[in-house]
């Protein structure tokens, strides 16, 4: 006697045919898409089953073969953006029609030092400059093409006066590339003053950096010893930027004028600095915000020499003995040797990871020394740690030894990092099993699941300091996890007050770092989530260290960056691009992030 009710009786029966449908005709939904992405493993279909496949289903399973990086795999990236060679991209070059194509060819072009990377330009027209992106900016191109070699053809030359009648050439990228040409000699003048903001000094301050020493030494230090008084001055001397009178210029928008000129002078250092320099390098060093005593100490370890200053040079700061132990190294050893052994036992694991990389050979406790870095929330402890055995020159056995337990910590980042290891010792080395999910993991990959099966963008906005806002729009189809990760971080207000560390001109932004600066992360890693989506300007991408080392860190381009695509996750794009550049483009170094929003139901 059948007591089930007809209702339930017939969904049951409409389950176990669909249950059954399903057994017999395979699937690959974008719930395992994400799990196979996650666990990294080999994915078992057969062609058959592949074949059998929607076509929705088997797009995403190659896409989740290109990317899972896994023994038998395809590779993502195709040879000409793997290896670049000139004969790839001249053939590209010649065959290049769009504008992306076209600005992607001179782009590998000029990274090769081509000489005639102009090609890539051939054929436009001025009728072509209505219809070239208003964002996808070739000034800084152009001027690499130039001190290549190359020269501009009057076809050219047409298309690019067409351009700027267009209002398509930015007045600061236009400043900051003829500077570069003025300083090789390849043009006598430069262009009419643009405003002083912070985006014009950074941007004409890193052409400026960009130039030989020797002919701009005698400027640059001047302008390091007028800096060091803190009075406002320019390398070059005014001719570039129109300075508004001191009186009129608010203490904030000066300071932060100070820090990016100060930073940028301090980047651009070379060879050759008097006592008087020497010493603000040291003062800038041990005091001030944070992204100067970094450029400080980037800057008294590449140009001082060794054994330039003795003693205790400038004050000890947790936030700083990452970078000071490098220079310690180079100035005085003795105050590194003391140094080291107490950032080793630390707390700090970023500074743990600087002392790593100061050992010149593996340390009587290495064992003991494994033990903290094994636990710490900072990848950069492990996989300096574990990038050292091979440079301490251990014996492969002990090489061996070492990297084998690695491969069960519960970080899978580690796994693969020892993995890569391994692989140079034994090219037979197993590829390595999945960690348990952590509940940040189980957290992650729940809400990659909602947000790719949801199927719609997610847009995030951020607000910085002085009322100034953009939005993300990110695609959880293509980069579920990562974006998942960023929607759980800004929820719990990961990102709110913290500074933006690194602004490139004409390149990228880059912020989420939890120390204000470009280290560190959430404490713990989040794969990689690859594609050949193109990194055009407003792109927004993780910040890695290498594969697998996404966290909280992300950038936004604010020009075309063709070597990004396919090496780094591609999240989406930025909203009202115009509205948007106009806040990157003059973005400080050091902005502060008020907060970070979901903008979803």
């Amino acid at each position: 006697m059948n007591l089930l009710p007809p209702s339930f009786q017939k969904w049951l029966f409409c389950a176990l045919a669909a249950a059954s449908a399903s057994a017999q005709a395979p699937q690959f939904t974008m719930r395992e898409a994400i799990q196979a992405e996650w666990l990294r493993q080999p994915v078992t279909f057969t062609e058959a089953q592949k074949a059998a496949l929607t076509a929705a289903d088997r797009a995403r399973l190659e896409r989740t073969l290109l990317r899972n990086g896994a023994p038998g795999t395809p590779a993502l990236l195709p040879p000409e953006l793997d290896k670049p060679t000139v004969e790839a991209w001249e053939g590209k070059a010649r065959n290049a029609r769009t504008p992306q194509a076209r600005f992607t060819a001179l782009f590998f072009l000029n990274r090769l030092k081509h000489p005639r990377a102009l090609m890539a330009l051939e054929g436009l027209t001025p009728a072509d400059a209505a219809t070239w992106p208003k964002h996808l900016h070739l000034e800084a191109s152009l001027a690499i093409a130039r001190l290549n070699g190359a020269e501009v053809a009057p076809a050219l030359q047409a298309f690019l006066d067409a351009l700027q009648k267009a209002g398509k050439v930015d007045p600061v990228r236009a400043q900051a590339a003829r500077l570069r040409l003025v300083m090789a000699g390849k043009e006598k003048e430069l262009l009419p003053t643009v405003p002083t903001t912070p985006g014009s000094v950074l941007a004409l301050m890193d052409a400026w950096n960009r130039g030989p020493w020797e002919p701009r030494k005698a400027i640059h230090l001047e302008c390091l010893r007028a800096w060091g008084r803190m009075t406002l001055q320019y390398p070059w001397q005014m001719a570039a930027v129109q300075v508004p009178e001191r009186s009129a210029q608010k203490d904030a928008a000066r300071q932060q004028l100070l820090l990016a000129e100060g930073c940028r002078l301090l980047d651009g250092l070379g060879a050759g600095l008097s006592p008087e320099e020497e010493e603000i390098l040291f003062l800038a060093a041990g005091r001030g915000p944070l992204l100067q005593r970094e450029a400080a100490l980037r800057a008294m370890e590449q140009v001082l020499p060794a054994g330039s200053m003795a003693g205790n040079i400038f004050p000890l700061n947790p936030r700083n003995e990452p970078s000071g132990l490098k220079v310690y190294r180079k100035v005085n050893p003795e105050q590194a040797d003391r140094m080291r052994p107490w950032m080793l036992a630390g707390e700090d694991p970023i500074a743990r990871a600087a002392a790593i990389e100061d050992l010149s050979s593996a340390p009587p406790d290495l064992e003991a020394l494994t033990r903290r870095v094994w636990s710490d929330t900072q990848f950069e402890t492990q996989q300096a740690l574990i990038q050292s055995y091979s440079r301490w020159k251990m014996a492969p056995e002990d090489q061996k030894a070492q990297l084998l337990p690695w491969l069960q910590h519960p970080n899978w980042t580690c796994r693969w990092e020892a993995h890569q290891a391994l692989r140079k010792l034994d090219p037979a080395a197993p590829w390595p099993t999945a960690p348990v999910p952590t509940k940040t993991d189980e957290a992650i990959l729940k809400e990659a699941a909602r947000l790719a099966e949801r199927g719609k963008p997610v847009r995030l906005r951020i607000t910085f300091s002085g009322m100034r806002a953009i939005t993300l729009k990110l695609d959880p189809t293509v980069a579920p996890m990562n974006i998942a990760n960023l929607v759980l971080l800004a929820r719990k207000g990961y990102f709110d007050g913290r500074l933006v560390p690194r602004v490139v001109p004409d390149f990228v932004v880059q912020m989420g770092s939890p120390f204000d600066s470009m280290e560190g992360g959430p404490g713990y890693t989040v794969r990689c989530e690859n594609s050949l989506d193109w990194y055009g300007p407003g792109s927004v991408g993780m910040a890695l260290s290498g594969k697998d080392t996404g966290g909280s860190q992300f950038f936004i381009t604010t020009n075309a960056t063709p070597h990004l695509t396919g090496r780094y996750t591609r999240m989406g794009e930025v909203e009202d691009l115009d509205r948007a550049m106009k806040i990157l483009d003059d973005l400080e170094l050091g902005a502060e992030i008020v907060s970070v929003r979901v903008l979803e139901p």
